[in-house]
């Protein structure tokens, strides 16, 4: 026997490795762009999600501001005479459009000073009359009051 047949005969056969195939490189490439793609698409998702959560943010905030700033029912209490009448009272945007839910009369009031005339006409100061408000209750009172009526 040859050295080399001894060498082979003592090792056995051993199954030659196997040299790695074009079909095995192709699926180790092909998962490296699958999971970058993968974390491409995660971060797209979140790039759209916060986009998403700031438009709603922004929208929340234009609905809070718009709330705070337009001018809200109150139901005010007023008197002339003994005769007391309870109503709810809008005061218009800039001092314009002021209404009393239930009169025809168009109201003019100053709260600061617990007055409140109401108007035939507004041009003549003759069609107007004069009310002591007792009481003004805040929005949900006025809320309150237009439900039960």
């Amino acid at each position: 026997m040859s050295n080399n047949q001894k060498k082979q005969s003592l090792l056995g056969k051993t199954p030659q490795r196997r040299k790695p195939t074009t079909a095995s490189k192709k699926k180790g490439t092909s998962q490296l762009p699958s999971s970058i793609q993968s974390v491409d698409e995660q971060q797209i998702t979140i790039g759209a999600n916060n986009k998403k959560t700031k438009a709603k943010l922004i929208i929340t905030g234009v609905i809070l501001l718009i709330a705070v700033s337009v001018p809200k029912p109150q139901l005010i209490t007023y008197e002339k005479l003994g005769l007391v009448t309870q109503s709810v009272y809008w005061p218009g945007m800039l001092g314009y459009g002021a209404t009393l839910f239930d009169s025809s009369l168009q109201p003019q009031a100053d709260l600061t000073r617990n007055s409140l005339y109401l108007c035939r006409n507004m041009k003549q100061p003759d069609s107007c009359q004069k009310y002591r408000i007792t009481e003004n209750a805040g929005f949900f009172a006025a809320l309150k009051k237009l439900m039960m009526d």
